[in-house]
């Protein structure tokens, strides 16, 4: 049975051996409703419906902090999509551009071991202007069996960015904790998190 992580600042601890979290495997979902709808306007009645909406193009990604001092960002921007066999051990498998593949977008985090932090995020791209009306959820499972579910149902207005949840990989195993901040951009939440890029404009 999954746990949910109602709100900001629930957390949730998993006890782990040196040798279990080695093998630990965690496991990202990013889904969304993908907004097909038409237009109702006057053009729209006077002509028997119009074009389809675009759909939301929200991407998962993450921030991340190895035990090294070493940092990086996982997302589709920039075509940064990590891998499972080199560090960082973080690898998001695609970029569902309309919310119509029915796992959404997932990212697969390996060798805990190796790693301090991952700030999970979300972004919205285009087709919608914040997180008010694309129903944007999160879902982790780990190896060990664990679930962990949170909704992003508490959005600011006018902000793309939500920062979901914090992992942190401590000695005595990985505390996950619900965030569900919202921010304009990477650079704002950036700056709450400390992790000191530097950030330019990207494109997909």
């Amino acid at each position: 049975m999954a746990i949910t992580l109602q709100k900001r600042g629930d957390k949730h601890q998993i006890n782990l051996s040196k040798e279990q979290k080695v093998q630990l495997k965690v496991e990202v979902n990013l889904n969304w409703n993908s907004g097909e709808t038409k237009s109702t306007g006057l053009f729209g009645k006077l002509f028997g419906g119009g074009a389809a909406a675009a759909a939301p193009d929200l991407d998962l990604g993450c921030m991340y902090e190895l035990n090294d001092g070493s940092k990086g960002v996982i997302q589709p921007l920039g075509n940064n999509f990590g891998s499972l066999t080199k560090p960082p051990f973080i690898f998001l498998d695609k970029d569902d551009r309309t919310g119509g593949a029915a796992d959404g977008e997932n990212m697969a985090i390996v060798r805990p071991d190796t790693i301090k932090r991952v700030m999970v995020f979300a972004l919205i791209y285009a087709g919608a202007k914040d997180f008010r009306t694309v129903n944007g959820r999160m879902h982790f499972k780990m190896s060990n069996g664990e679930e962990i579910k949170l909704e992003l149902n508490n959005p600011g207005e006018n902000q793309i960015f939500c920062a979901a949840a914090l992992i942190q990989f401590t000695e005595a195993g990985v505390v996950m904790t619900k965030e569900e901040r919202y921010f304009n951009g990477h650079s704002a939440a950036d700056n709450h998190y400390g992790f000191g890029f530097k950030w330019t404009a990207g494109s997909k």
